[in-house]
């Protein structure tokens, strides 16, 4: 189905019945159709266009398929026409209504009567490994529920760590560049309830071609809150570890060979191989390495 905007005046309702199969066939074949899995959302205060904040996020089609897919196609407008609750099935032009400082910003309600999806309006399945997932640190985009099993539009920018959220909210995406965004709107005023109190809303959205392949903020693979500023890092980091190991282990190998003519029966040792793939300890990968051969 093409990715298009229609005009909602010209909307008719949208069968939304298959979209679950369709997401997990697209899913199976490495998403055919998709340039890539970043998305953007532009913000502004106030109606002030000159002022416009784009957050531009990278999400995680692979690990939660659903979820993911339903953010990326509210985001480019996929699917044209109405979606359940009788509104366009995109985030233009929803708010951001909730500011918790310290916490999260929360934006998505595209009815302006709880949300909806491209499943529909009733909310979709928590996927286990979005629910696996850490939110230990700024710059996680999660998504927003009424509990186990009621995903719709709704979703949430963390501001901070928020362990409060793990294991009960999907995380679907990490913040790729707008972090210098998140104190404005944060330090916004708002009211008992958390409601900014100068209008936040989403302006624009879409796509941006290209795919990232971002750490996922699991348990065994973070040891420390993750910060925006850090992410980069960690790449180099295993890196040099990788060349650190592999330069041990041949010291190691060169220390355990015998003196030539010491092997006491005669025999030759054959002679090393060159261009050959060392073997890297047990726990090491040289994965970072080949992260943009998956693009």
């Amino acid at each position: 189905m093409p990715f298009s905007r229609l005009d909602p005046g010209m909307a008719a309702p949208v069968d939304w019945s298959p979209h679950r199969e369709v997401v997990l066939e697209e899913r199976n074949q490495s998403w055919p159709d998709l340039p890539g899995n970043q998305v953007f959302l532009d913000l502004v205060i106030d109606g002030k266009a000159e002022q416009t904040m784009r957050l531009v996020f990278a999400l995680f089609l692979d690990e939660v398929p659903l979820a993911a897919a339903n953010f990326h196609a509210l985001c480019v407008h996929r699917f044209d026409g109405l979606g359940e609750a009788g509104k366009p099935l995109c985030y233009r032009r929803s708010p951001i209504k909730r500011i918790v400082k310290g916490q999260y910003i929360e934006g998505g309600d595209i009815t302006g009567n709880g949300g909806d999806s491209i499943y529909g309006r009733n909310g979709f399945e928590d996927e286990p490994l979005g629910l696996k997932m850490m939110h230990n640190g700024p710059g996680l985009l999660t998504m927003s529920n009424e509990g186990p099993d009621s995903n719709t539009s709704n979703f949430m920018v963390t501001l901070a760590a928020c362990p409060e959220l793990d294991g009960s909210h999907v995380i679907i995406g990490r913040l790729l560049s707008g972090s210098a965004h998140l104190p404005t709107l944060e330090n916004l005023p708002g009211d008992a309830q958390d409601r900014p109190l100068r209008r936040v809303s989403i302006v624009d959205c879409g796509a941006v071609a290209g795919w990232q392949r971002l750490p996922l903020p699991l348990p065994d693979a973070t040891d420390k809150p993750a910060t925006l500023d850090g992410l980069g890092s960690q790449a180099e980091a295993k890196r040099d570890a990788v060349a650190q190991a592999v330069a041990e282990a041949q010291r190691g190998s060169a220390a355990k060979r015998p003196a030539d003519g010491g092997d006491g029966d005669g025999a030759k040792r054959a002679a090393p191989k060159t261009g050959g793939m060392m073997a890297l300890p047990a726990g090491l990968d040289d994965d970072d390495d080949d992260d943009d051969d998956d693009d």
